[in-house]
């Protein structure tokens, strides 16, 4: 019987390890700008072409590479970081297992060129697909430049599944802000093809975070720092107010290695706790220091998740720390138990003044089921009360539920039979009772169109409504530009830049007049009728993050896009209702829209309640 099992070559196996740790451009980034950083480097480039597809090359002026450690380099598991596994537990380095050169190797052509200071000579190495094509002395700088070109050129899948440019970018620009921001002792620049997005000289950490994400953090960040026996902590926090819906700027060093620890971002995030909205994540930049003895960061491939010994413990300071620095900077109330300002009894004076009861009137023609001429059924205030919701009518609650269990099936994409009733498109007019409408939990609208009893999503049918507004101005009709008297200033990242020079020209159909003042940082010298233009910082963020996310799903459609993502971002926030002349508009407005039943993303905007689903309510 022949045998089955047999060594793989080497460059299969080499090819299934880098699966690993080559994931993306991104991931060639994050090894070699932490190589440059172990090599002692001073000053180190970052220079990537069509988002790293074509080309990722770090340059460094570190203390570079002999003859033979240039070749040994490119050896899986060769390294000079670690000779026993006890050094894995007292580890200073980014880099120890000698996993990244080879792995690259592997899928990608590589050329190193590498020299030492005390070498009359470097070296030059080329590499594709693991197989060495050059290995010989050259003229080269002192230090190490490692170019990577046509990235997986061997393993066309695996190229296939890399995202858009916009997307591998932004994966790029996360992975150098990791390095930069924690290191900045050093200086870095990042190239884009052949473009400088950034220039980092040598600074404190406040002033790393300023220059990396724009000069509207710098009023934004408070100190934290706390020194003990198992942990040192030192960073900033930012303002509740700069807290995020989605991913917000959380970076969390610990021996000067980027990490992510859920328990850890937990115990900062509940610091938090009432000061920013569900669902929200504040902002935060913080560096711990602990004994390398207690922490394990060889649990993962990309040495990102790492293990402490006591989490408990480093959570319990850590939680401390954050919250003792929000109450310092009176974010939150804090009880001062060293005050002398005690309560003293004897000051308080009883009143002399004789108590007066409130008085209450009461109507006893009052009928809760008789309908006067030109007025509202009920009246009153009793009848306001109803209307406004203010969750005193518990029973609506149920009544909404048996909506939204009775209703699923209604106003699809494709309208059924009864929700078109509602809408007879043979009808002259569609009749608006606008007589009686009730706003509920401050989210729905119920009232009568056509006799049915209708219930509409507030945010969901101003989602449509502004998708359509936004996709007509972008198409036929831009939208008129309210001119600031002093021009807010947008400091944005260098790939929030790149996406926002994108999209320059469509904002500015929807009213954003933006200019470029330099790489990252914008003048907005209008916005659309009825924006605060102080609060267009936020908004052009949140667009940007909107758009981005929405990039795989409309590659080809970039006005439906930022029509989209900007409609998602201002449904959210509208003002009440001032009265029922506002209600009907609003509706009206609803049903003017081309598909009306639903939300760009397929989401109902309304439920239709037929009679015979009100009385199914009843049946036992």
């Amino acid at each position: 019987m022949n045998d089955i099992i047999h060594l793989l070559p080497d460059a299969v196996a080499n090819q299934i390890a880098a699966g690993e740790v080559v994931q993306r451009p991104a991931s060639v980034v994050k090894e070699l700008l932490e190589n440059a950083v172990d090599a002692g480097a001073a000053n180190i480039q970052l220079i990537i072409k069509d988002a790293g597809r074509t080309l990722v090359q770090v340059v460094d002026d570190g203390k570079g590479m002999s003859f033979n450690d240039a070749r040994l380099s490119f050896e899986r598991h060769a390294t000079s970081k670690i000779s026993s596994a006890d050094d894995l537990f007292h580890l200073t380095t980014k880099g120890f297992r000698g996993e990244a050169l080879a792995s690259i190797a592997a899928v990608a052509q590589v050329e190193m060129k590498t020299k030492r200071q005390q070498d009359k000579i470097g070296t030059l190495v080329n590499i594709e697909g693991s197989s060495v094509k050059e290995h010989a002395p050259a003229a080269v700088q002192d230090g190490t430049s490692i170019s990577v070109k046509n990235l997986f050129f061997n393993v066309p899948a695996r190229r296939n599944f890399l995202k858009s440019d916009n997307i591998e970018f932004s994966h790029i620009e996360e992975e150098f802000n990791r390095v930069a921001l924690v290191h900045t002792d050093l200086a870095f620049s990042f190239y884009h093809n052949g473009k400088l997005l950034l220039q980092l000289q040598p600074s404190n950490f406040k002033q790393r975070i300023v220059n990396i994400f724009g000069t509207h953090y710098k009023d934004k960040l408070y100190p934290v720092e706390m020194e003990t026996d198992v942990i040192n902590i030192s960073g900033f926090i930012a303002k509740p107010e700069s807290a995020k819906k989605k991913k917000s700027e959380q970076y969390m060093f610990m021996n000067g290695r980027y990490v992510r620890h859920p328990l850890l971002n937990y115990a900062v995030e509940t610091a938090y706790t009432q000061l920013i909205p569900e669902g929200f994540k504040p902002a935060y930049f913080l560096k711990l220091q602990v004994d390398p003895a207690t922490i394990d960061v060889n649990i993962s491939p990309t040495k990102v998740e790492v293990k402490l010994q006591d989490e408990r413990l480093v959570f319990g300071f850590l939680n401390s720390c954050v919250k003792k620095s929000i109450g310092m900077m009176s974010l939150a109330p804090q009880i001062d138990f060293e005050g002398e300002a005690a309560l003293e009894i004897s000051q308080i004076r009883p009143s002399t003044d004789e108590p007066v009861f409130p008085k209450i009137g009461v109507n006893p023609n009052y009928n809760p089921f008789e309908t006067v001429p030109g007025h509202k059924t009920g009246g009153g205030s009793h009848d306001s009360s109803w209307r406004s919701g203010g969750g005193t009518q518990s029973g609506w609650n149920d009544f909404l539920q048996g909506i939204k269990n009775e209703t699923d099936n209604l106003s699809n994409a494709t309208p059924n039979t009864q929700t078109s009733a509602a809408f007879d498109d043979t009808s002259d007019e569609i009749l608006i009772e606008t007589n009686a409408p009730f706003i509920i939990q401050n989210r729905y609208i119920v009232l009568k169109l056509n006799t049915n009893l209708t219930v509409i999503d507030i945010v969901a049918a101003r989602e449509r409504i502004l998708y359509e507004r936004y996709s007509d101005s972008l198409e036929n009709q831009p939208v008129a530009v309210q001119s600031c008297l002093f021009p807010e200033t947008v400091s944005l990242t260098a790939a929030g830049a790149e996406l926002l020079l994108e999209i320059k020209d469509e904002l500015l159909k929807l009213g954003y007049d933006i200019e470029q003042i330099d790489r990252t940082s914008f003048a907005v010298n209008g916005v659309p009728f009825g924006e605060e233009a102080s609060a267009v910082q936020t908004s052009i963020e949140e667009l940007l993050e909107s758009y981005k996310s929405n990039l795989f799903l409309y590659r080809s459609e970039k006005n439906k896009n930022i029509a989209l993502s900007l409609a998602r971002q201002k449904c959210l926030h509208f003002k009440p209702f001032a009265n029922d002349t506002e209600i009907g508009d609003f509706v009206k407005q609803l049903l003017a829209c081309q598909i009306p039943y639903t939300t760009p993303s397929g989401k109902k905007t309304l439920c239709v309640l037929s009679d015979n689903m009100l009385k199914e309510l009843f049946v036992k």
